[in-house]
C-alpha cells in the first residue's frame, strides 16, 4: 500500500494541477505569448531587411552573412533545450530566461558600432527568442484542452505570420525615416512588457516540477546542457567555414575543421553515453522519420538562403529601398494560412491514407520549390540591373516589358515568391501531420520539437551557405576586373566593403559601371544553383520514397484482403 500510495497522489495532484491550469484567466498569458511570438518573428524579417543598410554603414559589406548566422546559430541550438527546461523549473522561470536573452540582445545591438558588435547582439538574440517560439506552444497546451488546442495553434500562427507579414515594411519604414538602432530600441520596452505580462499571470501548475530545489544542481543536471554546447560549438565551426569569404587562413580553416570534428564527437559521445536524458532522441530518426527531417532540413535550406538574399538583390540590383523589399516578403508570408489551409482540407477529406498523402504532398512542394527558384533565377539572369545597361542590348520584345522600370517582371517576382512561400509551408504543414498521424502520443512532442530543431539547422545553414556562396563568386569576379584589369586595388577594397559604392566610384564612366553591375548580377544568379541542384535531388529521392510507400500501402490492402477472405 506503502508503494502506490505516491503514484495515487501523484496522480491526483496531476489532475488538480490540470483542472487549475485550464480555469485560470487565459487572456493576459496569451496576450503575453502572442506578443512574444510577434516580436521574434518580426525582429528576425526586419534584420534580414537592413542587413546591407547595417554593413555599409560599417563599410563591412564582407561580413553581411555573419549577421544573419550568429542569430540563427543559437536560435537552432537553444529551441530544443528550453522545453526540457520549462519541465525542471517550471514555465513561468524558463519563459523569463528566454525574454532577458531577448531584451538584453537588442541592447547589445542597438549599441553596436561594428558587424562584430551588431553579430553579438544578434547572437544574445537568438538565446532568447529560440525559447520564446518553443516555450509558447507549450504553454498554449498547458492551458488549453484538446479541443481548443487547434484553435489556439491557428491563433499562434496567424500572429507569427503577422510578424512575419509586418516585420518588413514597419522595419523598412523606421529605417529610411530614423534609422536601423530605433528598430531595436523599441522592441527593448515590449519585450520588458511581455515580461512584466509573464511574470505575473503565467502561473501554471506542474506536479512533475519540485516545489523546493529545483535550482539546485542535483536536479538541473538532467538538462543536457553537455549536448546543448558540444551541438552549438559544432554547428558554429560548420557556419564560420561555410561563411568564409578568403579571409581565413589556411591553418585556421584546418583548426576550425579539426575543432567541428572534436565537438561532433563529443556531441555524439555526450548523447550515447554521457547524458541522463538525451537533447536528440536518435532512435526515432530511423526510417520514414529521417527521410522526412531530410526533407525538412533541405526545403528550410533552400528557403531561407532566398530570404535573406532577395532584399541584398533588390536593393543592389534594383535600387530598392528597404521599405521597398518590405513589400515582396510580404507575399511570401500571405502564402502561409493559404498553404496550411489547403493542407488542411485535403488531409482531412481524403480517402486515401493520411500518412501517404502527406509525403504526396511533400512531393508537391518540393517540386513547387524547384519550379520557383528555377524561374527566379531565369528571372534575374535575364533582367538588367537599375541605371547602367543600355536599352538597346537586345532586340527581344520581352526584354522591353522586363524593363526595371515596368510592372510585369515584379508581377513575376511575386509569383515565384509566393511558389517558394507556398511549397515550404505545405511541407511544414504536411510533415507535422505526419506526426500526429505515425507517432505515438508519448514521442510526439520530442518529434515535433525535433522536426523544428531540423527546420531551423536548415536555416541555419542554408542562409550561411547562400550567402557565402554569392560573397565568394562577387568577391573573385570583382578582384579579376578591378585589380587584374582596371589595376586600382584601392578601389577594389571600397566596393568590398561598402558595395553601395558599385554605382559611385566610376559614375563618370558608365560602361565600367555598366561591368560592374553585371558581375553583382552574375553573382546572385550564380548563388542560386546549389538550391536549384540540391532540389532537383531531393525531387529524385522523394519521388522514390512515395513510390516505395505506394507498394507498402499496395501490399498491406493486398494482405488484408487476404485475411477477410479466409
Amino acid at each position: 500500500m506503502s508503494e502506490t500510495q505516491p503514484l495515487i497522489d501523484l496522480k491526483r495532484l496531476e489532475e488538480r494541477n490540470h483542472k487549475h491550469n485550464l480555469s485560470i484567466d487565459k487572456r493576459p498569458i496569451l496576450t503575453a505569448l502572442y506578443l512574444g511570438s510577434f516580436l521574434a518573428s518580426l525582429d528576425n524579417t526586419v534584420v534580414a531587411n537592413m542587413m546591407e543598410t547595417v554593413s555599409n554603414e560599417f563599410h563591412e559589406s564582407e561580413k553581411k552573412q555573419y549577421i544573419a548566422t550568429s542569430f540563427l546559430l543559437t536560435n537552432t541550438a537553444f529551441q530544443p533545450l528550453y522545453g526540457k527546461l520549462s519541465d525542471l523549473i517550471g514555465r513561468k522561470p524558463a519563459l523569463l530566461i528566454a525574454l532577458t536573452f531577448f531584451w538584453v540582445g537588442c541592447v547589445i545591438t542597438m549599441f553596436s558600432n561594428s558587424v562584430t558588435q551588431f553579430s553579438i547582439g544578434r547572437f544574445v538574440c537568438g538565446m532568447g527568442c529560440g525559447g520564446v517560439n518553443s516555450l509558447s506552444s507549450v504553454i498554449v497546451s498547458d492551458i488549453c484542452d484538446a479541443r481548443m488546442r487547434g484553435i489556439m495553434q491557428g491563433y499562434s500562427n496567424l500572429v507569427f505570420a503577422a510578424g512575419q507579414f509586418l516585420g518588413a515594411p514597419i522595419g523598412g519604414l523606421i529605417i529610411d525615416t530614423i534609422g536601423w538602432r530605433y528598430v531595436f530600441s523599441l522592441q527593448v520596452p515590449l519585450v520588458l512588457i511581455c515580461q512584466f505580462l509573464v511574470y505575473n499571470n503565467v502561473n501554471i501548475k506542474l506536479a512533475h516540477v519540485p516545489k523546493y530545489g529545483k535550482y539546485t544542481w542535483k536536479h538541473l543536471k538532467r538538462l543536457d546542457i553537455g549536448g546543448t554546447f558540444t551541438l552549438t560549438c559544432t554547428i558554429g565551426s560548420l557556419l564560420i567555414l561555410t561563411s568564409d569569404d578568403g579571409m581565413l587562413s589556411g591553418f585556421t580553416k584546418n583548426m576550425l575543421y579539426l575543432a567541428g570534428l572534436i565537438f561532433a564527437i563529443l556531441f555524439l559521445l555526450t548523447e550515447f553515453f554521457w547524458a541522463s536524458e538525451r537533447l536528440i532522441p536518435f532512435e526515432i530518426l530511423l526510417g520514414r522519420t529521417g527521410i522526412v527531417s531530410l526533407i525538412i532540413v533541405i526545403s528550410s535550406f533552400v528557403m531561407f538562403g532566398d530570404m535573406f538574399r532577395k532584399p541584398l538583390y533588390l536593393q543592389l540590383m534594383q535600387n530598392f529601398t528597404p521599405a521597398d523589399c518590405g513589400v515582396f516578403t510580404i507575399f511570401t508570408s500571405l502564402a502561409a494560412p493559404v498553404a496550411s489551409f489547403v493542407t488542411g482540407f485535403i488531409t482531412k477529406h481524403t480517402k486515401k491514407s493520411v500518412e501517404y498523402v502527406c509525403y504526396e504532398l511533400c512531393l508537391f512542394a518540393v517540386c513547387l520549390q524547384f519550379l520557383g527558384f528555377s524561374l527566379e533565377c531565369i528571372l534575374i539572369d535575364y533582367l538588367k540591373p537599375k541605371l547602367g545597361l543600355s536599352s538597346t542590348v537586345t532586340t527581344l520584345e520581352l526584354y522591353d516589358l522586363l524593363d526595371t522600370d515596368k510592372l510585369l517582371w515584379k508581377i513575376l517576382l511575386v509569383c515565384t515568391s509566393l511558389m517558394n512561400g507556398y511549397g515550404y509551408c505545405t511541407m511544414l504543414v504536411s510533415t507535422l501531420v505526419v506526426v500526429v498521424f505515425t507517432v505515438d502520443k508519448s514521442q510526439q512532442g520530442t518529434v515535433t520539437g525535433l522536426f523544428y530543431l531540423w527546420r531551423s539547422l536548415g536555416t541555419v545553414i542554408g542562409t550561411s551557405f547562400i550567402l557565402t556562396t554569392y560573397q565568394k563568386v562577387l568577391n573573385k569576379k570583382l578582384y579579376n576586373y578591378i585589380v587584374l584589369k582596371l589595376n586600382s586595388l584601392e578601389n577594389y577594397n571600397k566596393i568590398i566593403h561598402d558595395s553601395s559604392q558599385v554605382r559611385k566610384l566610376y559614375k563618370d564612366d558608365i560602361k565600367i559601371t555598366e561591368k560592374l553591375l553585371d558581375i553583382f548580377r552574375q553573382s546572385f544568379v550564380i548563388s542560386y544553383l546549389p538550391q536549384i541542384v540540391i532540389l532537383l535531388l531531393t525531387i529524385v529521392m522523394t519521388s522514390i520514397f512515395v513510390l516505395e510507400m505506394k507498394k507498402t500501402l499496395d501490399s498491406d490492402v493486398e494482405d488484408d484482403r487476404a485475411v477477410e477472405a479466409i
